[in-house]
C-alpha cells in the first residue's frame, strides 16, 4: 500500500511540475519557473526600466571574476544586472533546454566560461519585455546558424544576470554571471 501511494504521489508531483511551468524544449510556450528569477531574466521586473542599454565591452574573465552576491530566487535586480555587456569568445556548446531557452556556452583562451541565454519568445511572459523583438531576432539567428556555431568565435551582447548556483559542475563563470537575455549576436 505504501508503495502505491509513493508512486502515485511521485506521478502527481511530476505532472504538476511539467504542466505548471510549461516545460519542454519542443513546447513553443515553455517558460522558466518563478523560482529561477524569471522576471529578471526576461527583463520584466520592477527595475527593468533601469537597464542601461549602452553596451559595456568586457571579457569573459573580467565579468566572471567580479565579486557578486549569491543569487536566490527572491534576489532583486542587482547593479550589475542593470547593464548590457558585449563579450567575445569561442562557442563550446549550444543547447536548447527544457525551459525553451537556448544556452550558448562561451570560453576564452584561458578556459574561462560564460553562459549566454536566448529566452524563449513563445513564453507567455516574454511579450511583456521591452526587448521582445530582440528575443525573436536573436532566436531566429541562433536557429539559422545552430549547426555551425561550435568552435566559432562569437560576439554576444546581453543583459548581465546572476544565475542561481545550480550546485553541479557546468562550466559556468565562478560567480554565476551570465548574459541573459542575449540582445545581439554575430560572428
Amino acid at each position: 500500500m505504501k508503495r502505491t501511494i509513493l508512486v502515485f504521489t511521485g506521478v502527481l508531483m511530476l505532472f504538476s511540475i511539467n504542466f505548471s511551468c510549461k516545460k519542454g524544449k519542443n513546447n513553443p510556450e515553455s517558460c522558466n519557473g518563478s523560482s529561477t528569477r524569471r522576471d529578471i531574466k526576461l527583463v520584466i521586473d520592477e527595475a527593468a526600466d533601469d537597464v542601461d542599454t549602452i553596451p559595456i565591452f568586457a571579457t569573459i574573465d573580467s565579468l566572471g571574476s567580479l565579486d557578486l552576491p549569491k543569487a536566490k530566487s527572491d534576489l532583486e535586480r542587482q547593479e550589475i544586472e542593470k547593464h548590457v555587456f558585449t563579450v567575445t569568445g569561442t562557442v563550446e556548446k549550444v543547447k536548447k533546454y527544457r525551459d525553451g531557452d537556448y544556452h550558448i556556452k562561451l570560453v576564452d583562451e584561458d578556459e574561462n566560461f560564460m553562459n549566454c541565454e536566448s529566452p524563449n519568445f513563445g513564453c507567455s511572459y516574454a511579450p511583456d519585455s521591452r526587448f521582445f523583438e530582440q528575443f525573436k531576432t536573436v532566436r531566429e539567428w541562433i536557429e539559422e546558424h545552430e549547426e555551425e556555431l561550435v568552435g566559432k568565435e562569437l560576439t554576444i551582447t546581453g543583459v548581465g544576470f546572476i544565475d542561481i548556483d545550480h550546485k553541479y559542475p557546468r562550466n559556468a563563470a565562478p560567480n554565476e554571471i551570465e548574459l541573459h537575455p542575449i540582445l545581439d549576436i554575430g560572428f
